[in-house]
């Protein structure tokens, strides 16, 4: 996984007037918990969101007024209008204990059904996976190469190796969608499948 850093600041006070008045100066209060222990800190808003408005996934390597310690964003709460960050909560993480986190997914190869018209939708945008931070990928890359017209790729079809997968193995990834243009002109059924032109099998035996 890719790391990161970041400030963070112990808070004196923890009460709602408390973290209004941060949002307020453009601060986002938190908390740190690192096994037992839960830490109340404060961020900056703007290096925050490098960190979290991104596709990424990081090892954020804290620095709390001196005190390192690495960490992962555990949960994070926005305004459900402006989308601003609201409440932040890392947890500490180490090198031989695995935690549960939430990795990209990067879709590989042009499907076969792109190639006959269709047009390819993201479906989960992340997995979430077992591990030791240090030891996971950046991202999780998943052929789509095979991936037909009005069909699904699953995590249980993705053939991905090496990783201890959290995510249901039913979950879908990504399909390829059949266009109505396709769909109004008969080229192909709701399956995906080729149609073959009105009358076509007539003229065939005709000839």
């Amino acid at each position: 996984m890719k790391s990161t850093e970041l400030k963070a600041f112990k808070r004196p006070d923890t009460g709602k007037a408390s973290s209004k008045h941060m949002r307020r100066e453009g601060k986002v209060p938190g908390v740190v918990y690192n096994n037992s222990e839960a830490t109340h800190v404060f961020f900056d808003y703007k290096e925050l969101k490098t960190v979290l408005y991104t596709p990424e996934t990081y090892i954020v390597n804290l620095d709390v007024e001196g005190e390192k310690v690495s960490t992962i964003v555990r949960d994070a709460d926005y305004h459900p209008v402006t989308e601003k960050i609201l409440h932040v909560e890392m947890l500490s993480v180490s090198e031989d204990k695995p935690v549960i986190v939430s990795l990209p997914v990067s879709l590989v190869g042009k499907p076969l059904g792109v190639g006959k018209g269709g047009k390819l939708l993201t479906k989960l945008r992340k997995i979430q996976v077992k591990g030791i931070p240090s030891q996971l990928p950046d991202k999780v890359e998943i052929d789509v190469s095979s991936l037909e017209l009005g069909h699904t790729i699953k995590i249980a079809d993705a053939n991905i190796t090496g990783l201890n997968i959290v995510t249901p193995q039913t979950a879908g990834v990504a399909s390829v969608e059949i266009p109505r243009a396709l769909r109004s002109a008969g080229a192909v059924g709701e399956d995906g499948e080729e149609v073959a032109a009105e009358g076509g099998e007539e003229a065939a035996a005709e000839e």
